[in-house]
């Protein structure tokens, strides 16, 4: 079997020769040559045709979509700001059963008592050192203004309002006066028990005792309202504020009274040692 081998002929070199032979003059051909020059020249520019008809057409390269310009001056993206932490609203945490007041003293009503391990909310500061202002648990917008000095304050109070206190009262002394029971130590003690009723603070009292069964008196003075038992403390009370119950008494009959008839006198005053605004009471009954 004969292979016949196949010559490429380069796509350039066809062209070149149909333009050529399209474009000679046919007298170079010959006048006899004129008929089957022509017939030549018509099929090599068909067959030329076919083969450029049959190769692929060059595709153009389409450029890669480019980002969309950002125009100047904006932010590509609006970055995420993390929210500050908020911090915690101050309190007043109480270590000692502790008098809030209308304003900051003694002087003021009486308004609420924080108990020992509560934890008010402050919501302001006082121009008056040693006192804040409280929120009274349970009764929305109702405050007093606590006295620090039985108080653990936690928190930053700079961003609290600065509070002034609001116009003194007028002092108003008073108290209640009772027998209370006899305490014995060394001797026998009468014990009264006083309840300040008035609106501000006693530091100091007095107590005159007769036993009127025997004509004996005996008598005593103190800068404490301390509760005794015996010959210890039972209850510390440093100083009488409004609304405060304490007791003072007459030191010592050499005997036991109980059961006679009595008379006694009681002083109670503002400065110590019996000293500023003084108030006398006066008591009878029975020991």
């Amino acid at each position: 079997m004969i292979r016949r081998r196949l010559t490429t002929i380069p796509l350039s070199l066809i062209v070149a020769a149909s333009l050529g032979a399209c474009n000679l003059p046919l007298g170079l051909l010959g006048p006899a040559s004129d008929g089957a020059a022509t017939q030549t020249l018509a099929a090599l520019a068909t067959q030329v045709q076919a083969t450029l008809v049959g190769l692929p057409t060059p595709v153009e390269a389409t450029p890669a979509p480019s980002a969309t310009p950002v125009p100047p001056g904006e932010p590509s993206a609006t970055p995420t700001i993390p929210p500050s932490p908020t911090a915690p609203s101050p309190v007043a945490r109480v270590n000692e059963n502790t008098n809030c007041r209308t304003g900051p003293g003694t002087i003021y009503d009486h308004d609420f008592t924080a108990l020992k391990g509560s934890a008010l909310d402050i919501v302001g500061q006082s121009s008056v050192p040693e006192y804040v202002i409280v929120a009274i648990p349970g009764e929305p917008g109702h405050t007093c203004w606590l006295w620090t000095r039985y108080v653990t304050v936690e928190g930053d109070l700079s961003r609290l309002p600065v509070s002034t206190p609001p116009a003194t009262p007028t002092p108003s002394l008073g108290f209640t006066l009772s027998y209370s029971y006899m305490e014995g130590c060394v001797g026998w003690d009468p014990g009264f028990k006083v309840v300040n009723t008035g609106n501000v603070t006693f530091l100091s009292g007095k107590v005159k005792a007769k036993d009127t069964d025997t004509d004996t008196t005996e008598s005593d003075t103190t800068d404490v309202f301390d509760k005794r038992n015996g010959c210890a403390i039972d209850h510390s009370i440093p100083q009488l504020d409004p609304g405060d119950t304490g007791y003072i008494y007459a030191n010592s009959f050499l005997y036991d009274p109980t059961g006679n008839d009595f008379e006694a006198t009681v002083t109670l005053c503002t400065g110590p040692g019996l000293t500023g605004q003084c108030i006398t009471k006066s008591i009878s009954g029975q020991w």
